[in-house]
């Protein structure tokens, strides 16, 4: 499956801030432990708990039994990284029952918290028939079905695309409150995006910036001597400069020591000049 959807990269999802923070640090100096944590981070897509996206999406019918067509709009959220909630405004022509409806469409989605997740819900839809509203603003007598609600099984797959953008596919069955020969199938397929907070997306190869390059150099010369260290992600393996070389590079500051609880005066201070008299 992570095959199939392309995801190769480990860094699929460095735009989302928490799998970026989770994951950015260098990987580990032994080859099974770098694959071992790559592979996870191809599929790991926990990262997206507690976080809310905007979707937009569209279904029709299979056109053989009762023709339907419809679109939504709304927003989905995820308490936890296996389940997810949505509420969306949705707009469904001939939904088995000849009418066009509007009306509220929610779901409730478990799935697994990987990049390619199937899922199996369920939902409920309610809505009004427009005709019906027309003819009431137009304070004309209408016999047209005035309300359709519908409850539905559904299943299908997300898939990540990155780790703010998911895609979509969902088969679902309508039961109405028409009569049951107006149930139908109902496919659909939605995009959701903006979920959680933004990231910097991080490319293989990524140039540091100087204060970076240098934070990790100073940190390096922190460490004892008999840590082992790591190369510098996107620099060439040309080694570690030795303990003289950064001293030499960046001497440590020798500040004078603090002055006593008297505030030295103005002439006392070192470096003092008389002002010009004239």
């Amino acid at each position: 499956m992570v095959a199939v959807s392309g995801c190769f990269s480990s860094k699929w999802a460095m735009d989302h801030a928490d799998y970026q923070k989770k994951y950015e640090q260098p990987y580990a100096g032994s080859h099974v432990e770098k694959w071992g944590r790559m592979a996870k981070q191809m599929l790991d897509a926990r990262h997206v708990s507690d976080d809310s996206g905007c979707y937009v999406g569209g279904a029709g019918s299979n056109f053989r039994d009762n023709a339907a067509v419809g679109a939504e709009v709304g927003v989905t959220n995820y308490s936890t990284p296996w389940l997810s909630s949505k509420m969306a405004l949705a707009g469904q022509l001939n939904s088995g029952a000849s009418n066009g409806f509007v009306g509220l469409n929610t779901a409730v989605h478990v799935s697994t918290p990987t990049r390619v997740a199937p899922f199996v819900g369920a939902g409920l839809f309610g809505g009004v028939d427009v005709s019906t509203v027309i003819d009431s603003l137009n304070d004309e007598e209408s016999t047209s079905t005035q309300f359709l609600g519908a409850a539905y099984p559904e299943a299908g797959v997300h898939v990540w695309l990155n780790g703010r953008t998911r895609l979509s596919a969902s088969a679902s069955y309508w039961v109405t409150t028409s009569a049951h020969d107006h149930d139908f199938w109902y496919y659909g397929l939605g995009l959701t995006f903006g979920f959680g907070p933004e990231g910097r997306t991080s490319q293989s190869g990524e140039l540091l910036r100087e204060d970076e390059f240098v934070n990790r150099l100073l940190d390096e010369r922190a460490r004892p001597a008999d840590v082992v260290q790591t190369p510098i992600p996107g620099l060439p393996d040309v080694g570690v400069p030795a303990t003289a070389e950064l001293d030499a590079a960046f001497p440590p500051l020798n500040l004078p020591p603090p002055p006593g609880r008297r505030a030295l005066s103005p002439e006392d201070s070192p470096g003092y000049v008389d002002p010009p008299t004239e």
